[in-house]
């Protein structure tokens, strides 16, 4: 049986408090609080989902409501040259936090930053920061409390400008360590820490979360390039909704890319990085057909990330066996094994959201898995042949954990599959949806390969390239150009899944 989720509204308080801290100040019971209500997902009943489809594992975390944040002239502690001003913000149940202002200015040596419940702080951020439009996201901090803090020249207060506000609301556990709970990872995953993952560290380290606007999870995969120039581009699904613009998505400075979201242990939730964040700057490709899309991050991760940037093979040859690394449910980086040869499936998928429904063809590398799956907040995830290049992104299917049941009563089987990754060898040709085919990207030197083996630092162009001529393997169905995010309302939160008809053949 295939749970698909809904929400439903129903009312958590949220308070945010201003907190003055002007030396005279008034008592903290007497300061001015706004009240939000922010409504909370709903598993619908079985008879509102439909039967026998196979659902798309993306994942809606957390929730947008307006925040007034309006500090006064009496408002600042002043000390000498330099003033502050904080706010505290209580979401009581929020599982993290997060911000985007809007007409953001910030004169010079000004600063603003947001630290959650465990003192980790976001920022300070500076004017730099801003986009020329005036806004600033600020990725999430855990907890349901956090504190905004601005810092300027004493003389300066009058230039700074703080426009509109938005609070990003978790509902959804994103830090690792949180009790398990309708949503998250289930049981029949394994860490990437495990046996599993021993051959496989490449692929490893290349694999992100990625946090979406604050709001809507999915996974990414740092990708190398033929001039092997560290350029940091990330390779994620089309369905994830980051796009040119906030009409029809998030946009890719919305982006939070999280690395070594992973334990260090094969049986325990231990030792796994939550700061190592870079923020997403532009949308480079998506492709509907392929659902595949290419964002180039702010700057590249420092080499304390020790990050890999990943192989990829766009010779449409497929893979006789190997693995999936992904994020399931936003949970700690997992690792799924299949040893069966992929195929070429086309798929429709029919995206059942609140806010309307699509089809959507999908020219796509169909698994079935051995051990492990994947779930909601995997979407974009990479498949990886043997050699450790990036065959596909996941852009959904039917796998899932079984239930055990109580006392062995009622359990299920785990649905090992199949799920369905977007080929990259059809991306690879196609002009997609911004008119440049994925090639330009991945291929910039023009040397014509078609697959390039990861690398960890900068090196010398055509090192690990293979040379062109490849089968493309018919990838590029119609539409291509061979010459060269979905924005969360309201009551949008729960995990969101798009379900595939297969095509009779015959």
């Amino acid at each position: 049986m295939i749970e698909t989720k809904h929400p439903a509204l129903s009312r958590i308080r949220a308070i945010t408090l201003l907190l003055a801290i002007a030396p005279a100040g008034p008592a903290l019971a007497a300061l001015p609080s706004v009240t939000v209500e922010i409504p909370a997902p709903q598993t619908p009943a079985q008879s509102e989902q439909p039967a026998g489809l196979a659902v798309q594992p993306v994942l809606r975390s957390g929730v947008a409501v307006p925040l007034a944040i309006a500090p006064r002239a009496t408002e600042w502690e002043v000390t000498g040259d330099r003033a502050v001003w904080e706010m505290r913000i209580d979401a009581p149940d929020a599982h993290y936090l997060g911000l985007r202002l809007d007409g953001l200015m910030l004169p010079d040596d000004a600063t603003v930053s947001l630290a959650g419940r465990d003192a980790r702080t976001r920022g300070p951020y500076t004017r730099t920061d801003v986009g020329p439009d005036g806004r600033l996201w600020i990725p999430l901090v855990h907890g349901g409390t956090a504190r905004l803090r601005f810092e300027a020249p004493s003389s300066m207060i009058s230039a700074l400008r703080i426009g509109d506000a938005e609070l990003h609301y978790g509902v959804h556990p994103l830090d690792g360590a949180t009790t398990k709970d309708v949503g998250d990872a289930g049981g029949c995953h394994n860490n990437v820490a495990c046996p599993l993952g021993d051959d496989w560290d490449r692929a490893i380290r290349a694999t992100v979360l990625l946090v979406i606007g604050n709001q809507l999870v999915c996974n990414g995969t740092l990708i190398n390039n033929t001039l092997r120039d560290r350029d940091p581009l990330v390779l994620t699904a089309d369905h994830c909704g980051i796009r040119s613009s906030e009409d029809d998505g998030f946009t890719a400075d919305s982006v939070a890319a999280v690395f070594n979201f992973q334990s260090r242990q094969c049986n325990a939730d231990t030792g796994f990085a939550t700061n190592e964040v870079l923020a997403g700057e532009r949308l480079l490709y998506r492709d509907r057909l392929s659902d595949t899309a290419l964002i180039r991050l702010s700057q590249a991760p420092p080499a304390s990330f020790g990050a890999i940037y990943g192989g990829w093979d766009a010779s449409g040859s497929g893979a006789d066996s190997g693995v999936g690394v992904h994020h399931p449910a936003g949970d700690l980086k997992k690792i799924s094994v299949f040893t069966d040869p992929v195929a070429r499936q086309t798929v429709t998928i029919t995206d059942g959201s609140l806010i309307g429904s699509r089809d959507q063809t999908v020219e796509s590398w169909r698994v079935e898995w051995n051990d492990g799956v994947t779930e909601p907040g995997s979407s974009g995830s990479a498949l990886w042949s043997p050699e450790e290049r990036l065959i596909g992104v996941l852009s959904g299917g039917s796998s899932a954990c079984g239930n055990s049941g109580f006392l062995g009563i009622g359990s299920t089987p785990d649905t090992l599959g199949p799920d369905f990754y977007g080929r990259l060898d059809v991306a690879f040709t196609r002009g997609g949806e911004l008119g440049t085919p994925l090639r330009a990207f991945l291929d910039p030197a023009g040397s014509g390969a078609r697959s390039v083996t990861a690398s960890d630092q900068a090196a010398a162009p055509g090192g690990g390239m293979t040379g062109g001529g490849g089968n493309d393997g018919g990838g590029d169905s119609g539409g291509g150009d061979e010459g060269l995010g979905l924005f969360l309302v309201g009551v949008a939160l729960a995990a969101l899944r798009r379900r595939f008809t297969m095509p009779q053949r015959g």
